[in-house]
Order: C-alpha cells, then structure tokens, then sequence
C-alpha cells in the first residue's frame, strides 16, 4: 500500500557582520551592514581619520580607499541576498540542523511572505544558488528567488501520479536532487537531478522499482545517498535497499538490501568520515565505508540492534544525527518513542557500544545537538507538540515546551548565530496538528526552562509535517494546504 504517515521529513538571506572590520593605518574605515532579501540594508559608516592630518587635506589615496569601500558597499546593496545554504535534510551531511545563520528572534519585529504551491508540501525546503525549493505531493518541484520572492522555474516534466513526497531533496554546486515515489507518471522510483539555474534535467535514474523512496537524500563526496521502502501500512515495511549514485552523472555506485525484512522510512544516513550510517524499520543501524565497493556491493563495517542495546524495541523513524562534539550518533525510535545515543568511532567506522544511553522521549524527529545539549520533538500528529531539550551525556530532561494540539514530528532547526561564549541558541520547529505553526524559542548554558520567543500562525495554517529551515536572516516552511512561508525580520 502506498501510504503517508504524518511524522517527521526531516532556512531573507544575510550577510553576516565582522564584528570589528578595519582599515588600518593610514586609514581607519569601520562599516557594518546587513541585507534583507536585497531590499533592506542597514548600514552605519564609522570614523575616517588620516594619521597627523586635517580632513580638508585628505590626499587622493585616502578618497580613494574610500570610494572603494563605498563602491563595495553599493555593489552589496544591489546582489541577492546573501547567507549559508541550508542545503538538504537538517542542513549538512551529519543532520546537525545547526547554523551560524541568524533567523526571527523579536517578535514584533516579524514579518512574513508566502506562495501557493498547489500542493501538499510534506518534504522540508532547502536553499541554494539564490533560491529556496519545494518537492509537492504532486511530484512537481518549485524554485523561488530569496531576494524577490518570484518563481524562478516549476519542473513539472518528472512528476508522478502519487498522492504524497516525502523525501527532502538535496542541493550542491548549482544541482538539486530529488527522489520521487511515483517517478515519471509510472509505477517505478525515480532519482533526478535538476539544473538550479533553470529547472532543467541533468540526469535521470529510473531503475530503482517500486519501493517508496521516503528518506531524505544526503548529498556528500560526489554522491548522493538515500533508502526506499516497501509498505505494507502505515506502520509497517518488510522490505527496502539503501543507494548510492555519482552526484554528477546519475551512475549506480550499490545498493544494499535490507537484511532485516524491514525497509527505510524517514531513516535518513548521515556520513562521517568514510562512513555512512543509517537505521531501519527493524530497529538496526549499520555503519558501511561508502567507498569501499566490490561488483556494486558496498562493504559493511558495523551493527548494532536497538533491542539488544538497550533493552527496547522501536522503528527508527528518524535520520541519524553524528555530532563530531559528543562523538556520538543520535536518533529517535517510533514504537516506543525513544531517543538513542551510541559512541561512533568515524576513523574506524565502529560504534562504540559501552558509551550509550537512551529515554522514553521520542517518535520521528531528528534530534539536535549543540553545546551539550539535544534537542527533539516528540508526539504523534494528534499529540501535543512538545519539544524537549535534553543533556547531551545523560539525556536527562533538562526542559520541555509544550505548544498546542499536533506533536512535533519534523526536525528542530538551531541558529548560534548569537551565541558569543554563553551558549545562547533559539530553536525552530513546527508542530503536525490543525493550527500547524513556527515556533522560536531561546535557550543558553544554565537555562532550565524553555523561553518562547514567538509563535507565527499562518492564516492557511493546517497540519505541517516538516520542520523548518533557516537561511541568511529567514526560515522556511510549508505545510498540506501546499503554501510555502518565509518567515523574517521586518
């Protein structure tokens, strides 16, 4: 049965301030700003001073630097705006969902902006080369300019005839890819890679079958990862492969078939080092050197088995998240609803299983981790939303937020961008219910209590399975009644 289950899918751009840019001797120039989607700039130009010399003296060396750095300033001012790519799933290949990019934290500085897609959007957004894109229910793929907020293209050439897209595509170097359940108007799974400067096709794979390609596609190496599943419900798969294709020409590189007659939903792999590791429905997750082949075989290095672990039982319905800090992966269990951490060696691709841990807080949500702590939503989509911030070593609860009706089943993304040594963060996350929403909330070092900044409720608001994405000053979030929303500062 070709079904959607409401959980997890998993961001106006800004050129992020020097905090003391000078020009030393003989000339001093401080100047800062900052560029909203290429409409707003903010800028504040500092003392000139010339070393032992009169301002109605200044020489033609001086007004020269000057009008440079006016000419590189106005120059800015007329570019697209500017920021970190939030390139695929949880932003990076470790599903980290942290940036240094700022986002929205005053509330009565928001404002937002959005488009009708015309479709249910389940798969969260990614930026790139100017642009934020979208893959419908409907198969089609939308790009639209960070600057302007105008459609850039709509590729309706590979949709299929599905109800539902669940898998968040991935961009690098001026390419998206996208993996389709329905493919070209067939029964088959497709795998596409589209121009960003105009929607076009790059390349196409249409071999896959007929599994459901419901993970996120990780972009790393020159390659492109991604699993499919086989399902019998909602709840249930009993059959899946897990991919790997050139990123630049759509060429097979393996596949490898699940050994635990189970398949990959929402079980998103994140790379370390020379590794890919990822989890499956039966509750194992298997580490595998991605270059390491042998006649399309991929070789496997580790595995472990939840229920063996930890003495619990639960479908990995999360993507892994590597946190290089802790060491560690993280991940969350459906059945059971657990968060999970076990050590990974990323030298050796092993896990390390005495360095473990798990709690009874969980569904389909990615966690986060930064600064010793990990954050995850938990709750099914008839569920309250609650998104639980946890110590990173003991995953014991340090705070919870609980926002109104529909559990958080997308990923929270993390801004550090002002975090100058205290650990000061602000959190974003949707919530999979009927009045689906953006929230904000502030946590640093110390903090025991959540801290809500705002909540944006949209006129069209309805379910919101994915999490947002944050971007150069915006985040990003689409929800079934198929609009697409930027949310920013005014």
């Amino acid at each position: 049965m070709n079904k959607k289950e409401k959980q997890n899918s998993p961001g106006p751009a800004l050129f992020k301030r020097p905090k003391n840019p000078q020009l030393k001797n003989p000339l001093s120039i401080k100047i800062t700003f900052q560029i909203f989607r290429g409409s707003h700039i903010s800028a504040q130009a500092g003392r000139i001073f010339m070393k032992n010399r009169r301002y109605e003296n200044m020489n033609k060396y001086t007004l020269t630097i000057f009008m440079i750095c006016l000419t590189l300033l106005l120059v800015a001012a007329a570019q697209p705006a500017l920021g970190s790519d939030w390139a695929q799933f949880q932003n990076d290949k470790n599903n980290s969902g942290v940036t240094a990019d700022t986002a929205p934290i005053e509330e009565e500085d928001l404002a937002n902006r959005s488009v009708d897609i015309n479709a249910a959007l389940d798969a969260a957004p990614v930026t790139g080369d100017g642009k934020v894109y979208e893959v419908a229910a409907s198969g089609d793929v939308s790009a639209y300019y960070l600057n302007n907020w105008t459609l850039a293209w709509k590729n309706e050439e590979i949709q299929g005839t599905g109800g539902f897209e669940l898998s968040t595509p991935a961009y690098n170097d001026g390419t998206l890819y996208v993996a389709l359940s329905r493919g070209n108007a067939s029964t088959h799974t497709e795998t596409h890679a589209l121009y960003t400067c105009n929607g076009s096709v790059k390349w196409s794979n249409t071999s896959l079958g007929t599994y459901q390609t419901n993970t996120p596609i990780t972009y790393s190496n020159d390659r492109i990862f991604f699993g499919t599943a086989n399902v019998d419900t909602i709840s249930t798969t009993n059959a899946g492969d897990y991919y790997c294709f050139d990123a630049s020409t759509g060429q097979f590189i393996w596949k490898r078939p699940s050994e635990t007659s189970s398949g990959y939903y929402w079980a998103g792999a994140a790379v370390a080092g020379n590794y890919v590791i990822y989890g499956d429905d039966a509750g194992h997750v298997v580490s595998v050197e991605w270059n390491n082949v042998t006649d399309g075989v991929v070789w496997k290095q580790d595995e472990i088995n939840v229920s063996g672990l930890y003495g619990v039982s639960g479908k990995i319905r999360s993507s892994i998240c590597y946190s290089e800090e802790e060491g560690r992966i993280y991940f969350a269990t459906r059945s059971g609803s657990h968060t999970c951490y076990v050590g990974f060696n990323a030298t050796t691709g092993n896990f390390v299983p005495d360095d473990k841990d798990y709690n009874n807080i969980g569904y389909t949500s990615t966690p986060a981790v930064y600064n010793g702590r990990v954050y995850v939503g938990a709750g099914g989509w008839a569920q309250g939303a609650k998104l639980y911030c946890l110590n990173a070593d003991t995953l014991d609860q340090i705070w919870v937020y609980t926002g109104s009706t529909g559990g958080i089943q997308g990923s929270p993304a993390i801004s550090t961008y002002y975090d100058n040594g205290d650990g000061e963060v602000y959190i974003y996350f949707t919530n999979n219910g009927p009045s689906g929403s953006l929230y904000c909330l502030r946590d640093e070092t110390g903090q025991t209590s959540a801290d809500l900044q705002w909540t944006f409720t949209p006129d069209d608001a309805t379910y919101t399975l994915q999490g947002p994405a944050i971007s150069g000053g915006s985040a990003f979030f689409g929800n079934d009644n198929g609009y697409l929303y930027e949310v920013y500062t005014a």
